[in-house]
């Protein structure tokens, strides 16, 4: 417990303001100095498990800053393309390297937001470990006048900001049902940092820098009640599709990133379920399983390269610029088996394709429910050779121990569902056919799956689907 010697040097921004009975104390800033010694008052509030941010039992207590979230436009930021391209790589580089690890199985990653979980954890820092900047797609020379120190921030705020114009209201979160297409298409990104223990001691600095850049919000946690409010975040930030979290509070955990991403639209032309039909999806080991196939005959932008042919669906109006493109391999091949760059090659031969030069395809499709498990990013990370050290901007003697995603895929007739949620924890140190002929793309053997925004160029659910069949899902 704090004592009432450490509590007095606290500013008065971090003690508890005075309300009704009705309404648990709400505590607001944390020292300018160095945060955060809790209060005894907010500690037994918290203790009690008061409402917080996210109301009722979510376990945690709200911290605010003198910070603002800006709103930095994507035109403002000319290194964005690179970056996005970056994010594709590590995209890439991260299913290629978890298939290596599970030969034969369904792989999925959202690179999307693994970028903005190490821009997060570096939120304000002149100084991140080596290879963090160009795993991110920054250069760090690039900045110019009083932003300059503040490119990394700067690029990763922006391509965030552009993904938001379809952020749901608190009641469509609240309100939102993953067996059910919204009407509207939705596009979800949310940042928390959650403080966990009696004496966190993090700068203020990082935390007002994680609101300003990334619109992340600061809550506390006892050590005993964090798992139920990374929990109760989770389940709410992603619509249901993750409902815990993958990390593991220990006794020298000092905070929890969270990064979330609901991604909800139906198809431009939906397919009519009566055509979805079972046939056989060839594995990459030459068996068979039987997979469900949606079935339509439609124009669509069309491209082949040197093994591989591609498509891409349309998302309902509203969308933006929010597409799938779907990327299958010859027969024969997996998708690892193709060049290093094809699928972000595809998706730009995609984009390359003029409304009149669409083709008409008679598409074959599996549903999806894909929900692989728990990624750990660190191993990933280790094997770029990259380590997530030099955190000095958020605190003394701290190091990651884990950093884990979880995502979820629904393709079904009516449009596309995806949930993913990346966590980082920080811990103290313990010690072609011709022209005039339909093309026919039945996606019978392992292909590659993209749900990918025109605008920014980023990734947002990427995925190898070895095995759409309900025992491979």
């Amino acid at each position: 417990m704090v004592s009432n010697d450490a509590a007095s040097r606290l500013s008065s921004r971090a003690r508890p303001a005075v309300s009704d009975r009705s309404t648990p104390e709400r505590p607001r800033g944390l020292s300018r100095r160095r945060a955060l010694t809790l209060p005894p008052a907010i500690a037994a509030l918290v203790t009690l498990g008061g409402c917080g941010i996210l109301g009722g039992s979510a376990q945690a207590q709200a911290y605010d800053t003198d910070a603002t979230h800006r709103e930095v436009p994507l035109e403002d930021v000319p290194g964005a393309p690179d970056a996005a391209a970056a994010c594709a790589a590590l995209s890439e580089s991260l299913l290629r390297f978890r298939l290596g690890e599970e030969p034969g199985g369904n792989v999925l990653n959202c690179p999307v937001g693994t970028a903005l979980a190490v821009a997060l954890l570096y939120a304000g820092s002149a100084s991140p470990a080596d290879g963090v900047d160009a795993l991110l797609g920054v250069a760090t020379d690039a900045g110019a006048g009083a932003d300059a120190d503040h490119v990394r921030d700067l690029t990763w705020s922006a391509l965030q900001n552009a993904l938001l114009s379809k952020d749901p209201s608190d009641a469509q979160l609240d309100n939102f049902n993953p067996e059910q297409i919204p009407d509207t298409p939705l596009l979800h990104i949310a940042n928390r940092v959650l403080l966990v223990g009696d004496n966190p001691a993090v700068e203020q600095s990082y935390l007002d820098a994680a609101r300003q850049w990334y619109a992340a919000t600061t809550e506390h946690a006892t050590r005993r009640r964090a798992k139920a409010a990374l929990d109760a975040w989770a389940k709410r930030h992603t619509g249901g599709l993750i409902e815990s979290s993958g990390i593991e509070i220990t006794g020298n955990t000092r905070l929890v990133l969270q990064n979330a991403l609901l991604f909800a639209a139906g198809w431009a032309s939906p397919f009519t379920a009566d055509d979805t039909i079972g046939d056989d999806f060839t594995l990459s080991d030459g068996t068979t399983a039987t997979a469900q196939f949606m079935h339509d005959k439609r124009l669509l932008p069309y491209a082949q390269g040197e093994g591989w042919r591609a498509v891409r669906l349309q998302y309902a109006e509203g969308s933006g610029s929010t597409v799938m493109d779907v990327i299958l391999p010859d027969s024969g091949t997996t998708p690892a088996q193709l060049p290093e760059g094809t699928w972000t090659a595809a998706s730009a031969a995609l984009d390359a394709v003029a409304y009149e030069q669409r083709r008409e395809v008679r598409l074959a499709l599996p549903t999806l429910d894909l929900q692989p498990g728990a990624v750990d990013l660190l191993a990933f990370l280790e094997a770029q050779g990259i380590t997530l050290d030099s955190l000095e901007h958020i605190g003394e003697d701290l190091v990651v121990d884990q950093a884990v995603q979880q995502v979820r895929l629904i393709v079904k007739e009516e449009g596309t569902v995806a949930g993913a949620l990346t966590e980082v924890s920080v811990t103290e140190l313990a010690a072609a056919p011709e022209e005039d002929e339909s093309i026919t793309f039945t996606v019978d053997h392992p292909y590659v799956v993209r749900v990918f925004d025109q605008l920014t160029g980023l990734v947002l659910i990427e995925g190898i689907v070895m095995d759409p069949s309900p025992q491979g899902q």
